[in-house]
């Protein structure tokens, strides 16, 4: 150990000894901290499964921003979010794929938005036929791979309101890449 270090910790060894309350309230308010970074700014969700395959892999570690939806901005199709569905305690990361009140088709391997195809160079994987109309404050999450995918297309999901959203996914943090 270095002597600095040494110093270091007998600098903090002397403060809780002469001030024990100043350390306790130290502590609380580094604590109070982490805690409201963790509820309103950014948090660590680990991906279970291979939904979101090649995107993200199961196992992987990714950096989501709970912000992003908080002060009136709106999910864009394409972003990948952390979201729940009504009824579930778990949460999931998929993309959003349909926006409010838009018909969205799954056919013929490619995806349909109010009747015009979109490209989706993240897709992992082909889809069976799909469509749904979506409500005024409603969202359509699908995974990436989408045959292995449990999303919004179940009849115990369907799609999520915006309350519904958490954040978005900015990046894999473990293994470090991007997320598109």
């Amino acid at each position: 150990m270095s002597a600095r270090t040494v110093r270091r910790r007998k600098r903090t060894s002397r403060l809780m000894r002469r001030n024990p309350l100043r350390a306790v309230v130290w502590i609380a308010a580094v604590a109070l901290v982490c805690v409201l970074l963790r509820l309103f700014v950014f948090h660590l969700v680990r991906i279970e499964g291979g939904s979101m395959q090649d995107t993200l892999c199961s196992g992987e570690i990714a950096l989501v921003t709970s912000f992003d939806y908080r002060f009136g901005a709106r999910p864009v199709r394409g972003d990948v979010v952390e979201c729940r569905f009504p009824g579930r305690v778990d949460t999931y990361v998929k993309r959003v794929i349909g926006l409010p009140g838009e018909t969205v088709e799954l056919r013929d391997g490619k995806t349909w938005i109010d009747g015009a195809a979109i490209p989706e160079p993240y897709v992992f994987s082909i889809a069976e036929d799909y469509s749904v109309s979506l409500g005024e404050n409603e969202y359509l999450v699908l995974g990436d791979n989408r045959c292995e995918s449990y999303d919004s297309r179940a009849a115990d999901m369907g799609p999520i309101g915006a309350e519904d959203i958490l954040g978005r996914v900015r990046l894999c943090v473990w293994p470090l890449h991007g997320v598109e």
